[in-house]
């Protein structure tokens, strides 16, 4: 049985190579860590390259790390895009379940994600998530707001609901 990191590799690549065709510029990037001062985030492709080999490489070598301070890597994301020429700037997030790293838990994590979304939307960053494997739950909502969020029960959905989800978030 394919795992939740297997199947987010295959729709990176299944969705990098519809980005490709459509023209529309994007990067990947990946974070864990341990701790406030210990996030790592890594670039997997940046906006200017294309989905050559190496890219590919890394991203199947992409295997589970430590913990999830999303609020940080959402934050180092934003900057990211807003040195970017671009009519739009999305940041889709892809995980399965809710923040969480040392004192990072529970109502903090989702508060500090939220306030890290929320200062992404003010630098004109629109934020997506795309939680797979975690039932609905109104935490979510705390989390991303309910409209900037989707929920799929089953990972196996995420390669043909992540084209869809883009195209509605990219249209006019």
């Amino acid at each position: 049985e394919a795992t939740v990191l297997d199947v987010a590799k295959e729709a990176l690549v299944l969705f990098s190579q519809a980005l490709e065709v459509v023209g529309d510029r994007y990067a990947i990037a990946g974070f864990s860590g341990t701790g406030r001062l210990g996030v790592d985030y890594f670039r997997i492709k940046d906006f200017d390259a294309g989905l050559e080999d190496a890219v590919r490489g890394r991203i199947g070598r992409l295997t589970p790390q430590r913990s999830t301070r999303m609020g940080a890597a959402v934050r180092r994301a934003t900057l990211d895009l807003q040195a970017t020429e671009a009519r739009v700037r999305l940041l889709i997030v892809i995980g399965d379940g809710f923040p969480n790293d040392l004192e990072y838990k529970q109502d903090y994590a989702i508060a500090d994600t939220r306030q890290a979304i929320g200062e992404a939307r003010a630098r004109q960053v629109y934020t997506h998530a795309v939680t797979v494997n975690l039932p609905a739950s109104p935490r979510l909502d705390d989390l991303y707001g309910h409209v900037h969020h989707t929920v799929m029960s089953d990972v196996r959905e995420l390669p043909d609901q992540l084209l869809q989800i883009y195209s509605a978030l990219t249209r006019g």
